[in-house]
């Protein structure tokens, strides 16, 4: 892939995982980043790995559930590089919890529904915090005339997953917005694309991966029979960022070996 040397990118939760995957792809590819998460620690360290490919990094403590937060990182951002020309939307949670209470045997605690502050938690997140983070860097790259947002969803948005409506939810929600404002601002040179991850080993995934019976129902769904690398994940966001990307736009791109195929 190919980021004109000088532009900079802004990547939600990458602090860890996928996230983090992503912003040493970027300045790999030679990008600027600004690193923003909730833990001080993790962006400073992501952001210290990016410089140490030859560009300008900062870590931004931020949660992207919080406006002031999002305003307040916008500033320090724009105060360093001067510019937003790219935008990564990963930051998430996820909550295995029953939308209802169900009766009868089934996932431990399904007696146990979300309840509206967990909802709400986990929308504010995936959806809300793009919608802070678009609102806050779009304009930057709306009157430059050129731009790049990756808004990272879920296969669950092409298939169904029990006890995760919220997450599920809050990604088709993205998927949406994407698709919205990919038409509105295509003139101004501004893409927007969604990339669908599938399992790839991070923190929040940690627990199936464990587990040597989930990983392999896991696997078994999976026409590529394995699980993801983090560089597979973050080279097609990289490319989606990029300068040969400019054509595409509205997409949502699946990067799960075929699961939902």
């Amino acid at each position: 892939m190919v980021i004109e040397r000088g532009r900079v990118a802004v990547v939600t939760g990458g602090g860890r995982g996928l996230g983090q995957a992503v912003v040493t792809q970027l300045a790999a590819a030679g990008a600027d980043v600004a690193v923003l998460a909730r833990s001080a620690d993790a962006v400073q360290s992501a952001a210290s790995q990016a410089r140490a490919a030859g560009v300008r990094a900062i870590g931004v403590a931020a949660d992207v559930s919080s406006t002031a937060d999002v305003e307040r990182a916008k500033q320090e951002i724009l105060a360093e590089f001067g510019r937003v020309d790219i935008l990564v939307n990963n930051a998430g949670n996820l909550l295995y919890k029953p939308f209802v209470p169900l009766p009868g045997p089934g996932y431990a605690g399904a007696g146990l529904p979300v309840s509206d502050e967990e909802w709400n938690a986990v929308i504010d997140v995936h959806l809300g915090g793009a919608v802070r983070t678009l609102r806050a860097f779009g304009p930057c790259m709306i009157e430059r005339g050129y731009g790049r947002v990756v808004n990272v969803v879920s296969n669950v948005v092409r298939r169904t997953v029990p006890f995760t409506t919220a997450y599920d939810t809050a990604k088709g929600g993205l998927v949406q917005l994407t698709r919205s404002l990919a038409r509105e601002w295509a003139r101004y040179g501004v893409t927007l694309n969604a990339v669908a991850a599938g399992h790839f080993p991070t923190d929040m995934t940690r627990e199936q991966f464990a587990d040597e019976r989930s990983h392999d129902r896991m696997v078994r769904r999976i026409p590529a029979g394995r699980t993801g690398e983090l560089s597979e994940f973050a080279s097609l966001v990289a490319y989606l960022c990029g300068e040969e990307s400019g054509f595409i736009t509205g997409e949502t791109v699946a990067v799960d070996g075929g699961e939902t195929l």
